[in-house]
């Protein structure tokens, strides 16, 4: 059994969804959980995952929608999401601190860095008052992320950092605060300059698998487009660089999700 920790099944048309869902499964993919960016997109997501039997759903506001919104983010429309039963997390949430190429604007800004904080803390309190996971997006931010989860108590919850991208130090900040990481696609490109070290560094028991799909294909794919099924390539990679056998990294990875995101077991 293999489980897909974080994609977004919403951006697949119905047609090419089933396909998607086939594929996934003939490669031994049984659990999925799809991850909303905003209220339209989660509540797609929980569409897919009340037909679906082994797809779960996530609600949030990703940090690169959050200047959409200046009067505020649509908290209580989250929160009605958010109590849907297949509904497992909170996310995709976070900040994102980083020249964007997808939205045309520099986030070193630091007005949208406040817009971001402001709106990450609202969710993260979200979270905390429906005792649910929190999905994280955190890119060049790790060192304001880790201190916001810490000052809002989210250790009670925990969660995932997703397509994580940080240091071994960051690594062992997020350990303590109760969390887990996602690896993708990016373990297939060339090390940019000691990200396979932190790979290695992610604990046996704190390690997820995702694809992210439609976005990040692996290397040499030949397609601007990821897929679930990508999975046990990306996963074969990720045991290869750490020395483990892919059969029990696939094993452990389904069991970590599930104490990552407990409501897996009791949503249905």
């Amino acid at each position: 059994m293999i489980a897909d920790a974080h994609n977004h099944l919403d951006k697949y048309a119905p047609v090419e969804l089933a396909t998607v869902l086939t594929d996934a499964r003939a490669v031994g993919i049984e659990l999925m959980v799809t991850v909303g960016m905003d209220c339209e997109t989660s509540a797609g997501g929980i569409a897919i995952a009340d037909a679906e039997d082994d797809v779960y759903a996530a609600v949030g506001l990703h940090p690169w929608l959050v200047q959409d919104y200046p009067d505020g983010i649509p908290i209580d429309e989250l929160r009605a999401l958010a109590w849907r039963p297949n509904v497992v997390a909170i996310g995709e949430i976070g900040l994102d601190f980083y020249l964007n190429k997808f939205t045309g604007l520099s986030y070193e800004d630091p007005e949208l860095q406040r817009k971001q904080e402001s709106a990450f803390r609202a969710q993260l309190q979200l979270a905390r008052e429906l005792e649910l996971p929190v999905i994280l997006h955190s890119k060049s931010a790790h060192e304001t992320v880790t201190r916001m989860l810490g000052e809002e108590g989210v250790d009670s919850v925990g969660g995932c950092v997703q397509f994580f991208e940080g240091t071994p130090d960051d690594v062992a900040r997020y350990v303590e605060l109760g969390f887990t990481f996602t690896l993708g696609s990016s373990v297939t490109f060339p090390d940019p300059g000691g990200w396979f070290e932190t790979v290695r560094s992610v604990p046996t028991d704190r390690l997820l698998l995702e694809s992210d799909a439609p976005y990040l294909p692996y290397a040499d794919k030949g397609s601007s487009q990821s897929a679930p099924d990508d999975l046990r390539l990306i996963g074969e990679a990720v045991a290869r660089l750490r020395g483990d056998e892919p059969e029990q990294l696939f094993a452990g990875s389904v069991e970590n999700l599930r104490r990552a995101l407990p409501r897996i077991d009791g949503a249905r």
